[in-house]
């Protein structure tokens, strides 16, 4: 029997790599109106480190059969020291933890060398941009496909994207996989050109790997909205995607954000 590695805890200090963004969410004024102290780290990059440990401890098996599973409970601010603890849970699956400088769970959830069953890739088709934005008024974001969307990835931009996340691992430096955060960024990508939007939180994802992705390539995300609620006086929703690289299927994804803000503090 394959002896299990034991993922080790991942220490890094978070940045606000989106200040600029359209998401306002990542600009302190506007963050500071909605009861935040500052402006959020971006969701997708805190995905990003949480999969460090998992990644270091299996390499490329991970990105390629693998799956990972997170919630954000509490925001990460830019310049936290931040941890990613990792313990055994049932089978070879681990629970994982986000804490803040504080100690507090800033996101939880769960990670393992085998996802779930393959999804339905029959569900997903290349569906033309929407010539209008959706409007966010209640009701008003229908279920179904989302317009597709493509990104180019190469060599030097994702290597920018490591420096940012402070991620050294081989397995993106040397052997030139593109990270799982890119790979989510566009799943975000789906939301931000299919809706008009004013600040937004990414709250949860949970991601299947299907095979690793390679630079340079081209991503192509195609989306579906599953559901949308209300929950606290705000408007969610949540959509699977299907990234590939290349034509070739990478990553499956449950998605759900908060698009519509209703109050002023919606941790």
């Amino acid at each position: 029997m394959t002896e299990v590695v034991l993922p080790d805890t991942h220490r890094v200090r978070a940045r606000n790599l989106a200040p600029d963004s359209d998401n306002k969410i990542h600009d302190d004024d506007v963050a500071q109106q909605f009861g935040f102290s500052g402006a959020l780290v971006p969701g997708v990059d805190v995905f990003a480190y949480a999969t460090h440990p998992f990644v270091a401890a299996w390499g490329a098996d991970f990105l390629s059969g693998g799956g990972l599973s997170i919630r954000f409970r509490r925001p990460v601010y830019d310049g936290d020291d931040i941890s990613v603890d990792a313990e055994p849970a049932s089978g070879d699956d681990f629970a994982l933890t986000v804490r803040g400088p504080d100690g507090e769970a800033r996101a939880v959830g769960s990670a393992g060398r085998r996802g779930a069953a393959s999804p339905d890739l029959s569900r997903f088709a290349v569906t033309p941009p929407r010539p209008d934005l959706l409007p966010t008024g209640p009701g008003a974001l229908p279920l179904g496909p989302l317009g597709s969307v493509d990104e180019p990835v190469d060599i030097d931009r994702h290597t920018a994207y490591l420096d940012g996340i402070d991620d050294h691992l081989g397995v993106y430096r040397a052997d030139g996989c593109v990270h799982p955060g890119a790979l989510l960024r566009i799943v975000n990508e789906l939301l931000m050109r299919n809706v008009a939007l004013g600040p937004w939180i990414h709250t949860a994802s949970d991601c299947t790997f299907l095979a690793t992705a390679q630079v340079p390539g081209v991503l192509h995300a195609d989306g579906l909205v599953t559901d949308v609620f209300g929950r606290n006086g705000h408007a969610y929703v949540r959509y699977d995607a299907l990234v590939r690289c290349d034509d070739k299927p990478v990553m499956f994804v449950d998605h759900t954000a908060i698009y519509r803000l209703g109050g002023p503090d919606p941790a």
